[in-house]
C-alpha cells in the first residue's frame, strides 16, 4: 500500500487492523504504521520489492512516541525519492494499492491534489506516479479520499465539480482513478462509461450540492441525471 500524506488518508491506518500481510511502499509515512507492524497485519511477505520491510522516502503527522519505536526498527527503511517514486520500482509491486488525497475531483473523475485555481496550494509529490502505477499494477487499485464539501464565504460548496477550477492542475488522470471516497460513499470509475462516471460521482456528492452539480453536468454533457 501507498498511504498519501492528508488528515483523511492518515486516518486510515487504524481501520487495517483486521487485515493481514500488508505491504508498505510510500513516500511519506504517517502515523499508526507502525501499530500495525507490532501487530502483524503489516509484514510485507508478498512484497514484490524489499519483502519484510516498510519502505518510504521520509515520516510525517507522526507522534514522538511512534517515532521513538521506529528509530532503529530494521522493519524500516528510508529511501530518496527518485527511488520510492520510480515507476519502474512501482511496477514491481503486485496488488499496489494507493491511497490519495484531493482538492476536487471533476465529474470526470480528473483530481486537483494541488491548488486553488491556478494558485499552488502544495505539491504533487509523488501522488500522481503512484496514483499511475495503482492503477495499472496487477490487482491494484488507485484510491482518492476527499470530503465532499467545505464552507467558504458562509456557504457550502462542493468538492466534487462539474469542471475543475479554471487554471486548476490535474494532478491525476481519469484513467488512474479507479475509486473515489467521500462520507456519502464509494464512486466506483474503473469501466464506467463518461456518463457512468458521472452518475457515480453525483451520488458521493454532499446532497445539498447535487441539484446544481446535475445542472451543471446537463449543460456540459446534455444528458439529464
Amino acid at each position: 500500500m501507498q498511504i498519501g500524506t492528508g488528515a483523511i488518508s492518515a486516518a486510515l491506518a487504524p481501520y487495517l487492523a483486521h487485515r493481514h500481510d500488508l505491504g508498505i511502499h510510500t513516500e511519506l509515512l504517517s502515523g499508526g504504521v507502525v501499530d500495525l507492524v507490532d501487530a502483524g497485519v503489516v509484514t510485507g511477505r508478498r512484497k514484490g520489492t524489499h519483502p519484510g520491510k516498510v519502505v518510504a522516502t521520509g515520516i510525517a503527522l507522526i507522534p514522538r512516541e511512534e517515532l521513538e519505536r521506529i528509530d532503529g526498527n530494521p522493519a524500516f527503511e528510508l529511501y530518496d525519492f527518485t527511488y520510492t517514486d520510480d515507476l519502474d520500482v512501482l511496477a514491481r509491486e503486485p496488488r499496489l494499492v494507493g491511497v490519495n488525497n484531493a482538492m476536487q475531483v471533476d465529474l470526470t473523475g480528473q483530481v486537483n491534489a494541488e491548488a486553488i485555481g491556478p494558485w499552488p496550494f502544495t505539491g504533487p509529490g509523488g501522488q500522481t506516479a503512484f496514483a499511475v502505477a495503482a492503477a495499472h499494477s496487477d490487482e491494484g487499485r488507485s484510491v482518492v479520499v476527499l470530503p465532499s464539501s467545505y464552507i467558504g464565504d458562509g456557504e457550502r460548496r462542493s468538492r466534487i465539480v462539474a469542471a475543475l477550477d479554471e487554471g486548476a492542475p490535474v494532478t491525476v488522470p481519469r484513467s488512474a482513478v479507479d475509486y473515489v471516497v467521500t462520507e456519502w460513499g464509494i464512486a466506483t470509475l474503473r469501466g464506467k462509461t463518461l456518463r457512468g462516471r458521472i452518475g457515480e460521482l453525483l451520488a458521493v456528492a454532499h446532497p445539498d450540492c447535487r441539484p446544481q452539480l446535475k445542472e451543471e453536468a446537463k449543460r456540459l454533457y446534455g444528458w439529464g441525471f
